[in-house]
């Protein structure tokens, strides 16, 4: 083997081996066994700044009771149906844990459920209910009443739960959960009727922890998102942080993962308001409407377009397609329709890149032609270039007389390429977006939606790595095809084309895995239908 082909090689490991350190400082180390065991429930051990944060104290706030129950007298209330276990606790009436059954909380076959609420220091209970006037109350430390007690429901089964308290100066807070065995979504009524014939307008809170400093690869926390006046407002966590309010016509609105999605759905948005923003370590989120009773559609689940499109108005627009999302959801319900019949999602990505490229074969086609075309015009172009070197103007003039004479279109080589970046684009968002794919294994990868080395890890010292076997296939075979590809350029030219497959192993080495099936069928696809060209194309 050539020297330089030597040191190529290694000095494109050093590169790999470089970046996957850099991704992993900046966005954390694949979970270690003691971090799959705190998210088992196992000891978990603080660290020092951990340990010196203390929850904030509540507020004084006028209008509280008098005596407040403490929380020794609250109790919890457990609800599970097909798809979720349910936690309240009676005091605040608050959610305190929401594990979803059918999704894991790591890559891990044993790891438990996912939970949804994130308990942190300082971090009030979601589906709390305050307001403003006639005065400042949050019913945080309010220990409820509760009409109902623990619940297991399947299939079509329903059942609700009615949490009842009152303030010292007579208001009476009421909420209303109706669960169905068989969905996710929960039907909630909020009511305050007050004593004294003041109607305060109640605020329901959503809450998340602010610091998501560290990424949870299983849920990515994307920050609050709603609908609203039919338009989307995201606020990741750092704007969010800064507090945004929007007022309108609520479609909906609540807290959002890549993958899950913690939401409120107003039946009738109309006139209602929205605001988000920091409040010590948690983020808060509050949506209001006009005074009186408010109804909303609860959804705590994953981000699936069969799930989110039967509620409506909108709600599967919370999943983040992108611009191209006209063309990420036909390809997201291909996948769907191939496996019902292969049941591997790494099968389906191979399937949908035969016929992408299928579809994409006239053009790839005639772009390859094209190429070829170009350069057997090469040694003509040199005389040219040699003739006419003083003179620019006579030469481009001469150049394209050249290609008039061949029948050749000098964009017809990239065009069509262009015209695939689109596609391209919107496949690599069917593929890290949507939940299809999170956890998904194929052959030796764990998880489709990581990128492939975190399927085969090592450790170096204190550095987390692994082996992206997939990405270096992907990239030898975009060599290889780089290497057939037909160059009507200047020898420097080509040699510059020739880095691509560097640059390209080089980014897909923290994209997700699925991606790189796709490149990588795509390439030994366009491998055999360029050697097809070379043969019979004169």
């Amino acid at each position: 083997m050539d020297k330089r082909a030597i040191i190529g090689i290694a000095l494109s490991i050093l590169v790999l081996i470089v970046y996957q350190q850099l991704v992993t400082h900046f966005y954390g180390p694949p979970p270690t066994d003691s971090a799959r065991e705190a998210e088992k429930g196992g000891p978990e051990k603080t660290t020092e700044p951990a340990q010196k944060a203390a929850p904030f104290p509540p507020a004084s706030i006028p209008g509280a009771p008098a005596a407040l129950p403490t929380s020794r007298s609250a109790k919890e209330i457990r609800v599970e149906t097909d798809n979720y276990i349910a936690v309240f606790t009676t005091q605040g009436a608050r959610l305190k844990s929401f594990k979803l059954k059918r999704f894991r909380s790591s890559v891990d076959e044993n790891s438990p459920p996912l939970e949804i609420v994130q308990t942190a220091p300082g971090v009030p209970l979601p589906l709390g209910v305050r307001w403003q006037a006639p005065a400042p109350f949050e019913d945080n430390e309010l220990v409820y009443s509760v009409q109902g007690g623990d619940l297991k429901l399947t299939g079509e089964a329903k059942a609700t739960l009615v949490f009842q308290g009152q303030t010292s100066s007579g208001t009476v807070i009421s909420k209303s959960f109706a669960f169905s065995g068989s969905a996710y979504p929960i039907q909630l009524e909020v009511s305050v009727k007050a004593a004294d014939g003041t109607t305060p307008i109640p605020e329901l809170l959503l809450t998340d922890k602010s610091d998501h400093s560290v990424p949870n690869h299983s849920a990515p926390f994307e920050g609050f998102i709603a609908l609203i006046d039919n338009k989307i407002r995201r606020e990741p966590p750092a704007e969010a942080a800064k507090g945004h309010e929007f007022s309108g016509d609520v479609s909906w609105a609540g807290f959002g993962h890549t993958y899950f999605f913690f939401a409120l759905l107003p039946d009738n948005g109309a006139q209602h308001k929205v605001s988000v923003h920091q409040e010590g370590p948690a983020l808060t989120g509050a949506i209001s409407g006009p005074a009186g009773s408010d109804r909303y559609t609860l959804f705590i689940g994953p981000k699936e377009l069969d799930t989110l499109k039967p509620l409506g108005r909108g709600f599967e627009r919370s999943i983040d397609f992108g611009y191209f999302g006209f063309i990420s959801i036909p390809f997201l319900y291909v996948l769907h329709f191939f496996h019902r019949f292969t049941g591997s999602y790494g099968l389906d990505i191979i399937l949908l890149t035969f016929l992408i490229k299928l579809l994409m074969a006239p053009l790839t086609h005639k772009s390859f032609v094209s190429m070829k075309q170009m350069q057997k015009l090469q040694p003509q172009m040199e005389r040219l270039k040699e003739k006419y070197s003083d003179d620019k103007e006579k030469l481009n003039k001469e150049i394209m007389e050249l290609y008039r004479r061949n029948g050749v279109n000098p964009l017809g080589g990239c065009l069509p390429m262009v015209l695939q970046f689109p596609v391209f684009i919107g496949l690599y968002n069917a593929l890290s977006t949507p939940i299809e794919l999170r956890h998904a294994p194929f052959m030796w990868i764990k998880d489709l939606s990581r990128p492939d080395w975190e399927s085969l890890p090592f450790t170096f010292g204190s550095w987390h790595l692994g082996i992206p076997i997939l990405t270096i296939l992907m990239g030898a075979s975009m060599f290889l095809q780089q290497w057939m590809t037909p160059s009507a350029g200047d020898p420097n030219q080509r040699k510059m084309m020739m880095l691509m497959p560097l640059m390209f192993t080089f980014m897909f080495v923290s994209f997700p895995a699925g991606l790189t099936v796709y490149w990588l069928v795509n390439n030994l696809l366009s491998i055999g239908q360029q050697y097809w060209i070379n043969r019979n194309v004169k």
